[in-house]
């Protein structure tokens, strides 16, 4: 069983229907609580790539079973971590310890090497406990440890989302929303506010600050309405001078009414200390509720040593669903490893 390269956008029908219930077979073993992705979902993401994306990719098959995975992928206007790529391999239980999951890192590694990478970055979750097995063979560098946080509407604090709401510092600040779409006008003050993520904590990884630009919020816009992927932007301003001073966002799809993800969530240094963090996710809450009435759980994923967010999530009823650990790989040390 070699791998072979693969351009998901090109797959055959046949191809793409094996490659999704590959897909809908790890997830099922990572998060069995949650929907299967249908077909349509897949291939709709597949066909129409973000312009912005590049991937190496590769498949091993037993018949026309689709056994093993692997898949890099990197911004190709990226100019702060030009050298790096984010990648994921997968095997399914029972074709693991053949080596197939090696083959594959290796040819991954020579296609990004041949691209000009010499960093790789991956994670693996506790739910899957050979992941981190596999890496820490690989010798991978350890760069943070995090847990995606669950909170279930029926343990919401309701107490503690009402004080955040009715305790808001509404004399200084305002919130307001950006749905489905930003403002043109008002990109290079949002990019502004999203780089605050720079300063989240992000432990041994070795990268550096990245850069948000007005035309990777355009991209963003249209992608997520080409896969049907609606976003929330609910952000925090100074009333006396526009600034904007904090966000949150969140990510919903209607193949899972369920569930919402959040996403990136932050105040700028020079305002923290208001209570904008807590009033921004009590915000959000609040808002779904009303709005999307079929959402009954909301996923983030945090850093546990980030200690200021977490005591926000825990107060509103956060609970860890699954730990994440990120690695890093040197491409040519693995490549002599393996």
């Amino acid at each position: 069983m070699t791998p072979r390269a693969i351009i998901p956008k090109d797959m055959t029908d046949a191809e793409a229907a094996a490659l999704s219930r590959f897909h809908n077979a790890m997830r099922a073993e990572a998060m069995p609580e949650d929907p299967l992705v249908p077909l349509e979902e897949y291939l709709t993401n597949w066909r129409n790539p973000s312009p912005h994306e590049w991937f190496k990719t590769f498949v091993v098959t037993d018949g026309d079973s689709v056994v093993g995975y692997a898949t890099a992928e990197w911004d190709t206007t990226d100019t702060q971590n030009p050298h790096m790529a984010w990648a994921q391999i997968s095997v399914l239980p029972e074709y693991r310890r053949r080596g197939i999951g090696k083959a594959l890192l290796r040819d991954l590694l020579e296609a990004c090497r041949s691209d000009g990478k010499t960093r790789l970055m991956t994670a693996t979750n506790g739910r899957v406990p050979a992941g981190r097995a596999f890496v820490t063979k690989l010798e991978a560098k350890l760069g943070i440890e995090e847990h995606t946080n669950q909170l279930l509407f029926s343990e919401l604090d309701r107490d503690y989302l009402q004080r955040s709401l009715r305790d808001a510092p509404t004399e200084r600040f305002e919130i307001g929303w950006h749905i489905g779409e930003f403002p043109e006008n008002q990109l290079e003050e949002i990019c502004r506010v999203i780089e605050v993520m720079n300063t989240a904590p992000r432990g041994e990884m070795e990268f550096n600050d990245f850069k948000v630009k007005p035309d990777d919020l355009r991209v963003q816009v249209k992608q997520c309405r080409i896969n049907g992927l609606e976003f929330r932007f609910l952000y925090a301003k100074e009333r006396a001078t526009g600034r904007y001073a904090g966000f949150t966002e969140t990510g919903f799809h209607p193949n899972r009414p369920n569930i919402v993800n959040q996403w990136g969530t932050g105040v700028l240094p020079e305002y923290r200390g208001h209570r904008l963090g807590a009033w921004l996710k009590a915000a959000m809450i609040d808002h779904l509720e009303r709005e999307r009435p079929s959402v009954d759980r909301i996923r983030t994923g945090n850093a546990d040593s980030n200690a200021a967010m977490l005591s926000i999530n825990h107060a509103l009823g956060f609970k860890p669903l699954m730990s994440r650990t990120d690695w890093q790989l040197d491409v040519d040390a693995t490549l002599e490893r393996l």
